[in-house]
C-alpha cells in the first residue's frame, strides 16, 4: 500500500483513490491546486504523498466539515 522511506510513509494516487474513497482526477485536482501536497517523481512522473501531509489534508477537511465549508 504505502513505501517506507526512512519510518516516512509516501502513498501513490492509487493508493489514496482506495484509502479515501475519492476518485483519481478528484486526488490529481487536489495535488494541482495545492490542497493536498504531494511531490512528482520526475523520471517516472508519478505523484507521491508523505504521510504527514495526508495527515493534514484530513484534518484540514475535518475541520471546514465541521465549520460547514463543505
Amino acid at each position: 500500500m504505502s513505501i517506507k522511506i526512512d519510518n516516512e510513509a509516501f502513498y501513490s494516487v492509487k493508493d489514496l483513490v482506495d484509502l479515501l474513497n475519492l476518485t483519481e482526477l478528484t486526488i490529481r485536482d487536489y495535488l494541482r491546486s495545492g490542497r493536498l501536497r504531494g511531490k512528482k517523481n520526475k523520471v517516472n512522473r508519478f505523484w507521491y504523498i508523505k504521510g504527514i501531509d495526508l495527515r493534514q489534508f484530513l484534518q484540514s477537511n475535518k475541520r471546514r466539515r465541521f465549520l460547514g465549508v463543505f
